[in-house]
């Protein structure tokens, strides 16, 4: 029995690991991203925009959901992708360079007069109709020429932007691919140009993206260049595009170069660690400041771009890795490996020794996942545990008395028939039923509405504290009971017949034993197998209690917990509620082999 169970806890590891893999999978590829109000979108604005820009930086990086996933495979990253990126979101941004905002005004000047022009019968009706001397009769009938007169829509031109959501996904990839393409991001906001053809008709997204020294052009002539030629073709430049892509590559270096601080508030460092940590918090403080307006001069531009150039050559070797560390950073530098970590029962920081597994911090309450589950399943257990040993302390004996009087109108048939129609009705119903008839909503007031308890729990004794509890608990342990009384019981009642019709039952019979002694020493304990099976299963109900009954009867448990985490994409919470039902489920299948062994003598795992 000791070699089975060592094996099988051995088993649970790779197993645990598996199951853990596809949950945080399935969780991270879910729809939406917490925190997603905390973005600032709108580039155009960015100075005005970089606190909370910052802010939601900040809380992506504090949960790592900046990271990928499973693998990361950022090494493989691009110029010429992230330029893309870049483009997508300069094609969105609205008029802010000097002469941008006239010409769009000259433009819609210039259409409103066209349009006046191509409409001028359907303004002149219009004219006619608010004349108030107009009859009902001649009022109709301008009414029915001008319904039948057509109409010409006359847009001023702009250049086409992309789809909102691709616009979303662009600042979203530039904004988590971090410090994997600041030495991109130096030499965009360096030396980018966007040239397209002379014969292009769509000038603002079919050109191509150059870099100054493929034209032979220095980086601060690269400012007022106009027209270039490469390998024997000539192109102009889109002025606006590339000074739009240059600025936000800008903007997104004095971000995505600053560094993460080895401790976060509220941790502890060695002095060594204290001392990296305010020289990372000095250099990220300089260089948030190294950027541009709009509107700035070309020596404004150079001026900070010389910055950048001298920083990136100083620090270099922080993009420089080998091969072994490109392949570690493939499978370490994820969101999994990294909550992965956090659930060892071991640290090497500052050395070794043994913890408690932490499942990290939750996004909704801002405090440590394990608090947050301890606080919310006191309540469900206490409702699971009554309720599973109400359900079992019922059924079974109702199941086994359907087994000795089988076929009997009252005690096999009827009670069965009682039970199924108890389990047909949904446990909301009955909820809402017991809620408004047993309570002074509207009925008999003998039961609480909702709550867990009533009052202060510092004004009363701990026999009032447990009776006010328990008396609260009546009709959500109803609830939660009636309609497992019949699938347990006709499990017990199947066990039973397959057991009262074997050799040792008639023996010991033939012996001459009370029926009573055949029945609860010989027969029960050996039909008790599904059961056991059962009972092993019903573990992860404990820590996942119960979301209808727990909202109907206002308790705030691990049913609630669980729905809004899920309604706020709290990762922490449910991946922790998820990861210990697991836990709960593999230890309860293996305490229901160790039953079997117990109950039946057969049964042997050595």
């Amino acid at each position: 029995m000791f070699r089975y169970i060592i094996k099988r806890l051995l088993i649970m590891i790779p197993t645990l690991f598996a199951i853990a893999v596809i949950v945080f999978a399935l969780i991270n590829a879910a729809p939406g991203t917490p925190g997603g109000d905390l973005n600032s979108s709108g580039n155009q604005q960015a100075n005005e925009s970089a606190n909370a820009r910052e802010g939601y930086r900040l809380f992506k990086e504090q949960y790592n959901l900046d990271k990928p996933v499973l693998l990361n495979f950022r090494s493989r990253l691009t110029r010429s992708r992230v330029e893309r990126e870049l483009e997508t979101i300069a094609r969105n941004m609205g008029s802010g360079l000097l002469g941008e905002v006239e010409a769009r005004l000259v433009a819609e000047s210039v259409a409103g007069t066209i349009g006046a022009i191509a409409n001028a019968d359907y303004n002149s009706l219009q004219s006619q109709l608010a004349d108030p001397d107009l009859d009902d009769t001649e009022r109709q009938a301008l009414q029915t020429r001008l319904q039948n007169m057509a109409f010409v829509d006359v847009q001023p031109p702009r250049p086409s932007r992309p789809p909102q959501g691709r616009v979303f996904r662009a600042e979203e990839r530039v904004e988590n691919w971090g410090q994997d393409i600041v030495p991109f991001l130096v030499t965009i906001a360096n030396e980018y140009l966007y040239a397209v053809e002379p014969d292009t008709d769509d000038r603002w997204n079919d050109g191509r993206a150059m870099l100054a020294r493929d034209v032979g052009l220095a980086p601060e002539e690269s400012l007022a260049a106009r027209s270039v030629t490469r390998d024997g073709t000539s192109y102009e430049v889109n002025a606006l595009l590339t000074r739009k892509v240059r600025f936000l590559a800008a903007q997104r270096l004095s971000v995505n170069a600053r560094r993460r601080l080895l401790i976060r508030p509220g941790e502890r460092g060695t002095d060594e660690e204290i001392e990296r940590n305010r020289a990372i918090q000095r250099e990220n403080n300089e260089i948030s400041d190294w950027t541009w307006e709009m509107n700035a001069t070309d020596d404004e531009i150079l001026a900070v771009n010389a910055q950048w150039l001298a920083w990136h050559a100083e620090h270099h070797e922080r993009w420089e890795r080998n091969f072994g560390q490109q392949v570690a950073r493939i499978f370490l530098d994820t969101r999994f490996a990294l909550y992965m970590g956090k659930l060892l029962p071991f640290s090497f920081k500052p050395n070794f020794h043994f913890r408690a597994p932490d499942l990290g911090t939750s996004m909704r309450f801002r405090r440590p996942v394990n608090e947050v589950i301890g606080e919310h399943w006191r309540y469900s257990i206490l409702l699971s545990v009554i309720s599973l040993l109400l359900a079992y302390f019922i059924s079974v004996p109702l199941g086994v008395l359907g087994a000795v009087k089988q076929g009997h109108p009252i005690a096999d048939r009827g009670i069965g028939i009682a039970l199924f129609v108890l389990y047909s009705l949904p446990a909301f119903f009955v909820a809402t039923l017991l809620q408004t008839y047993l309570t002074k909503a509207k009925g008999i007031d003998l039961f609480p509405v909702s709550d867990f308890q009533s009052g202060d729990p510092m004004g009363m004794t701990m026999f009032q504290n447990w009776k006010d509890v328990l008396w609260h608990l009546v009709l959500p342990v109803i609830c939660l009971t009636y309609a497992s009384l019949a699938v347990l019981s006709r499990y017990a009642r199947t066990g039973l017949l397959d057991v009262v019709r074997s050799d040792y039952i008639r023996t010991a019979r033939a012996k001459g034993l009370p029926e009573w002694i055949v029945i609860i020493k010989h027969a029960v304990r050996n039909g008790m197998i599904p059961i056991l099976t059962l009972l092993g299963t019903t573990l992860p109900v404990l820590i996942g209690g119960s979301i209808v009954i727990e909202y109907i009867f206002s308790i705030d448990g691990m049913g609630a917990l669980m729905l809004q985490s899920i309604l706020q994409r709290d990762y922490n919470v449910m991946m922790g509620v998820l990861l210990i039902s697991a836990v709960l489920t593999l230890f309860g299948i293996l305490a229901s082999d160790i039953s079997y062994a117990l109950v039946d003598p057969r049964i042997n795992f050595d």
